[in-house]
């Protein structure tokens, strides 16, 4: 039995979002995407199972994906 990856995708132009969402989604991984970085650290620390690839946005509202 295989496992679904678990991808985070940061960041806040929802149309990239939701466009690298769509795709990774085709491939079936298992894809979380949050607009910037308060909500990312919260998904992080919440998440059970690791997540095994994070997509980061360096330019985040509020607090910058180098702080993140």
């Amino acid at each position: 039995m295989t496992h679904q990856k678990k991808i985070l995708v940061i960041e806040d132009k929802e149309h990239l979002a939701n466009g690298i969402k769509y795709n990774l989604d085709a491939e079936d991984y298992c894809v979380t995407t949050v607009a910037d970085g308060r909500s990312a650290l919260a998904v992080l620390e919440k998440n059970e199972s690791p997540i095994n690839l994070m997509i980061l946005d360096l330019m985040l509202p509020g607090m910058s994906g180098d702080a993140v």
